[in-house]
């Protein structure tokens, strides 16, 4: 697993085997109905990757001075067992980037990395 902690967006599976760690917390259990900015502060606060599928963070990512870092899953509708195959082949080249970037967009075809 990476280093880092995780902050799980809404649009991802809660019961996904991969995110059964202490590494991973979970939007849906602090507040379901946050915005992105409650989603985005709450991030910096606790020093949190955002893992999620959502463009808006793509956008805020890539606009703010002081951005939080974020992994954004490009990967279209998969199946748990599709999406756990390709976190399990691919999770630590993700982190891997996140060292020096602000945001990793990951994509079935390989990853996009934005550096600071």
């Amino acid at each position: 697993m990476g280093a880092g902690r995780y902050l799980i967006d809404v649009n991802l599976p809660k019961y996904f085997s991969f995110f059964h760690s202490p590494e991973f917390e979970f939007v849906i259990d602090i507040n379901a109905k946050w915005p992105d900015r409650d989603i985005w502060d709450y991030a910096r606060e606790h020093g949190l990757v955002i893992v999620t599928k959502d463009s808006d963070f793509y956008h805020r990512c890539l606009l703010d001075k002081q951005p939080v870092k974020v992994i954004h899953l490009k990967l279209g509708n998969l199946l748990l067992k599709d999406l756990h195959t390709f976190f399990h082949n691919n999770w630590e080249q993700i982190t891997a980037h996140l060292r020096g970037a602000r945001m990793v967009i990951a994509t079935a075809d390989g990853l996009e990395v934005f550096p600071y």
